[in-house]
């Protein structure tokens, strides 16, 4: 069957060789370009067709070594006069004006101007500085008017990104709320909320939302792709059509499964445009298949023996060439996603095989760099721009996404990193509402009231030299994940540069101590999610109670579904720091881990790792030891300390360590728990302090023949000993084996009802580390 074309590939090539210009700065519907397009991304011939990778030019353009930013203290304008572009929503009509700070107090009117210009005409000496000082000023409006929503605040750092830390008040400028006459009164700055007027990351905003359905014609084309491929069930049979897992109404099941599960937390096909008895019969298969996963025991087993099958029939369909469709790309990304994160050691493996395949085949087409159609660019059939627009929303979250696994996949389970934050040109995602709207009508309405969403590389720009550009305060919970991903690829990058250079660099170069500086950025990023999620709970607190129960539980289960993204996204911050000041593969080799990427663990291996570790360990709480220590023995008292974090976090804010079905939730956990033995376990045995004299605590590094009898209590005192103290006072904590057993039995018995071989194997390492006596905790009760 094929698939409606909405977008016409000619605009779509013209859009795309015009894409880094200024042509359109004017426009007053499309945003400004808010990055230097000219020379930065495009060095020579050789880099853009043949290595579409990193330079030193990008670095010197993320990192501002080239331009009058290099200090960190200059404004945003200055940034942008560099190349002589304009910045974002920078109206050139209005004229520098200098404001009286004390003339703010009083309600008074403003010149119009753009968040940018506040930043350079207002300087942050003149604000009296204490605690989290705040000037309120007017609403300021993007030069081009659109929509009434709020702009962005404008953050000025009074200090550099040298002396900055984490915590300390930063003095704000935050625009009112209420237009451009006077200053708001605090209790008006936040108007009442309604309950889909916060970001669901889980879920959808509104679940009365109808779904594709399944028909007997869509399900007929289903079977026959299934028949073709000739999948052998579990028990050895040929898997047939009639087999009760495959009937009409389990087919249902999947795919709303598929759409309330999956594609919630990572939003890929359009829902309200995807209509199943048109769509592709290989992305709807692909589509079953992962809300199988989410099914039963049995379902997802026969989902595995179809997905084994199933890559075949994939390349040999007739839109599958050097260009694909996008049904193509999104099929082959679904799949892979399949193999990666919802089965087996094998489907894991063939996953990881055919990753470039996929990363090569987004390079050849403009998912990486389009942009959705813009008002102008009507064809006068609403209907019809509607499916234009979330076709090439939809190219453009598949780049993102896909970005976001080759990221975790390198990062936490140290694969090489496939795809570059440099090949990202476009926006990012629109906003959940436009996104879901059920109709044309409601698109458009939202859309007209709607920001374009920013750059994503001027905004990762902006975490790693902070002082310039100012981070919009009203971006999607996608955006924010997407760049943190972003930061946690420039990591990967500097970390392979140290691997690769022979020693010819060092700290003393431009770009200075690189883990120092990624880890203000994750800090950074971390502050600004931090007050995300506060302010959405708070939206959330503030809505009306209703006298039907049905409401407040509504209320209710959306605060406990946002707290558990929340919880399963910090996860992500705090393992990028882990990574950041540990080596992750040493310590599971150290551990016991049989196999890693792949490959057998030899005796040597053990033992290179076993003193990389122990060095790592030892180097902790011992700042000079640690600044001169090489990459495999960086600080481990952040680490650590992030660990512990990691997994405070889950003992008080999930039940039952559940967030949401994230895939990489559980890895995460693995990841801390294993960093947090190794914290231990590798330090030589020391001195115990008085509470563990007075608890009759053995300080033996040996003692372990004790039982301990609450494994879960013992599991939280530990990480609250941990993230109760200074990560420098880590190090004057008790060492040994003994004080992670209640850790690692409860996460291992956890991991057990994960139903992902990769998990599994980390669960049998970490059974490994329990005590033969507390066995039996540790055992499946799936």
């Amino acid at each position: 069957m094929s698939q409606k074309g909405y977008v016409n590939e000619g605009a779509n090539i013209d859009n795309a060789n015009h894409f880094w210009s200024n042509v359109n700065a004017s426009d007053p519907y499309r945003p400004n370009d808010d990055i230097v397009f000219d020379d930065i991304f495009q060095p020579d011939t050789a880099s853009s067709f043949n290595m579409p990778f990193t330079t030193m030019n990008n670095y010197s353009w993320l990192f501002d070594l080239n331009s009058s930013c290099q200090q960190y203290g200059t404004s945003a304008q200055a940034d942008f006069n560099h190349s002589g572009a304009h910045p974002p929503d920078f109206n050139p009509t209005v004229s520098a004006v200098s404001i009286d700070p004390n003339a703010l107090a009083s309600p008074t009117s403003l010149p119009s101007c753009s968040d940018a210009q506040i930043a350079s005409i207002i300087s942050p000496h003149s604000i009296s500085e204490g605690n989290s000082h705040r000037i309120k000023l007017p609403s300021v409006r993007d030069a081009a008017g659109i929509g009434d929503d709020v702009p962005p605040s404008v953050d000025l750092f009074a200090k550099s990104t040298h002396d900055y830390r984490p915590g300390e008040p930063r003095m704000c400028i935050e625009p009112s709320l209420l237009g451009p006459v006077c200053v708001p009164a605090p209790s008006e700055l936040l108007p009442t909320a309604s309950i889909n007027d916060v970001d669901r990351p889980l879920a959808m905003l509104d679940s009365s939302s109808g779904l594709p359905v399944i028909d007997e014609v869509a399900r007929s084309e289903v079977l026959s792709v299934i028949e073709a491929a000739r999948p052998i069930g579990p028990d050895g049979s040929l898997i047939t059509r009639d087999n009760p897992l495959l009937s009409l109404s389990a087919m249902q099941t999947y795919c709303d499964l598929y759409f309330t599960r999956f594609n919630t937390a990572y939003p890929l096909l359009h829902r309200p445009t995807f209509d199943a008895s048109h769509a592709e019969t290989l992305l709807l298969v692909s589509v079953l298949l992962l809300g199988a996963t989410y099914s039963e025991k049995d379902s997802h087993q026969i989902a595995v023996c179809v997905h084994d099958v199933l890559r075949p029939q994939i390349f040999a369909n007739a839109g599958f060439n050097a260009r694909p469709d996008l049904w193509v790309l999104q099929t082959i990304l679904l799949v892979e996603c399949f193999g990666k994160s919802r089965a087996g050691q094998k489907q894991h493996d063939m996953a990881h095989l055919f990753h470039g395949l996929l990363i090569n085949l987004i390079r050849r087409s403009d998912c990486q760099t389009i942009r959705p159609p813009m008002v102008q660019d009507s064809t006068g059939d609403l209907h019809d721009d509607w499916h234009r627009w979330a076709h090439a929303e939809q190219k453009k979250r598949l780049a993102f996404l896909c970005f976001c696994w080759d990221v975790e996949h390198a990062e936490l389970f140290c694969q090489s990193l496939c795809m570059s934050a440099f090949e990202l040109r476009s926006n990012l995602p629109c906003s959940q509402s436009l996104w879901e709207a059920d109709s044309a009508e409601q698109w458009q309405f939202l859309r007209r009231e709607q920001r374009t969403p920013p750059v994503f590389l001027g905004l990762l720009k902006a975490y790693l030299t902070p002082g310039g550009q100012s981070i919009p305060k009203d971006l999607n919970a996608l955006s924010r994940v997407i760049l943190l991903h972003g930061l946690m690829s420039v990591a990967w990058d500097m970390r392979r540069r140290d691997q690769t250079s022979l020693g010819l660099v060092g700290n003393d170069g431009p770009i200075g101590n690189w883990k120092a500086r990624i880890g203000r950025s994750y800090d950074l990023w971390h502050d600004d999610f931090t007050t995300y999620i506060q302010t959405s709970l708070s939206r959330l607190h503030s809505i009306p109670s209703s006298a039907s129960s049905t409401s407040a539980s509504s209320t209710s289960a959306r605060i406990t579904e946002f707290t558990a993204f929340a919880t399963a996204i910090t996860a992500i911050y705090h393992s990028a720091h882990i990574t950041l000041g540990a080596d992750i593969l040493d310590i599971q080799i150290y551990a016991g881990a049989r196999h890693i990427l792949g490959r057998p663990v030899a005796r040597p291996d053990y033992a290179r790792s076993q003193r990389v570790v122990r060095r790592w360990a030892a180097a902790a709480g011992d700042p000079a030891s640690e600044s001169d220590a090489p990459p495999a023995a960086a600080a481990a008292g952040p680490a650590a300390w992030h660990a512990a974090k990691l997994l405070r976090d889950a003992v008080t804010d999930l039940k039952e360590f559940d967030a949401g079905g994230l895939f990489h939730y559980p890895w995460c956990l693995y990841l801390a728990t294993l960093t947090v033995w190794a914290f231990y376990h590798g330090r030589p045995a020391g001195s115990v302090n008085a509470s563990d004299d007075a608890a009759g605590v053995d300080a033996d590094e040996d003692g372990e023949d004790e039982i301990v009898w609450d494994a879960r209590g013992d599991m939280k005192r530990l990480v609250e000993s941990m993230t109760d103290s200074d990560v420098v006072d880590l190090a004057l904590l008790p060492a040994g084996k003994r004080r992670t057993i209640g850790l690692t039995a409860v996460v291992a018995k956890h991991l057990s009802k994960v139903r992902w071989a990769v998990v599994h194997d980390g669960m049998q390492v970490l059974r490994g580390l329990v005590p033969w006596r507390l066995i039996n905790q540790c055992e499946s009760v799936s």
